[in-house]
């Protein structure tokens, strides 16, 4: 690990420069999971970085998507070469990201870049707004996460124990007889045109994840209501289990019957 604190857990939110919208247009949720997940997202080439006293400063020519507490990637140093990967922010303004390191004080070499770290999950399969998510984590169960994201305000999730392709699989959750087609993952509240934009969060390591959708729009940009949903490994108290895997999503396209809800209250 290149930093010398744990990098693991990613935090994400639609507040950050850069970040994905998520929109009722089809795909929209897949962008998000790629941004996110896969790829990261906010790629900025670094103007200098420059390491005194076990902190690492970075200076980019306009803005960037870091945050204090997020996790970002830098690249392409080429002399100081720890630098290079995951990287805790501990500090930032307007034009520079500060983070802790066991580097050697210096200034770094080569062509550098910095974005947003993604959680460390792969894309195996894909189609026409539809994708298949994947751990890169192989202690955990890594079951294969299926979104299909052809509609508008809700795109639908089966986790599958195998696949093959993108649309083949096995042991899926939730089966047909329980729901069929996949269970709901809400984009926009009904009643919004696709265009509309609903606020997020994502919190993610390798082995799960957590999306909050803040689909109300009126309330949506200051996280105060919304669904939570969710995937992945969770801690089980049987030995050698590996069968630990959760979905948390709705069982109708109609949000108020999604499977966790958070803030709301009269009127919503």
């Amino acid at each position: 690990m290149a930093s010398p604190v744990d990098t693991s857990v990613k935090f994400f939110h639609s507040g950050q420069i850069g970040a994905p919208v998520l929109t009722g247009a089809a795909g929209s949720m897949i962008a998000l999971l790629d941004a996110c997940l896969v790829n990261g997202f906010g790629l900025k080439s670094v103007t200098s970085l420059v390491v005194s006293g076990g902190v690492a400063t970075i200076t980019i020519t306009g803005t960037h998507s870091a945050q204090v507490d997020t996790v970002i990637l830098v690249a392409g140093v080429t002399n100081l070469t720890t630098l290079n990967g995951e990287q805790k922010v501990t500090a930032v303004t307007a034009t520079t990201i500060k983070f802790a390191t066991a580097a050697a004080n210096g200034t770094a070499t080569g062509t550098m870049t910095v974005k947003q770290a993604p959680a460390g999950w792969a894309k195996p399969y894909t189609g026409t707004n539809l994708a298949v998510y994947r751990s890169n984590d192989v202690t955990s169960n890594r079951r294969y996460v299926r979104i299909a994201d052809t509609a508008t305000h809700v795109s639908r999730v089966v986790v599958y124990e195998t696949m093959t392709a993108v649309s083949t699989g096995t042991g899926p959750m939730p089966t047909a007889a329980q729901v069929s087609g996949g269970a709901y993952l809400t984009k926009l509240l009904n009643g919004l045109t696709s265009t509309e934009s609903s606020g997020w969060a994502i919190f993610a390591n390798g082995k799960r994840v957590l999306i909050f959708v803040a689909d109300y729009l009126s309330q949506g940009a200051q996280y105060r209501g919304g669904r939570l949903f969710g995937f992945g490994d969770f801690p089980s108290v049987k030995s050698g289990d590996v069968y630990n895997t959760f979905l948390s999503a709705g069982n109708s396209p109609d949000p108020t019957y999604s499977l966790a809800m958070l803030g709301a209250g009269s009127g919503y």
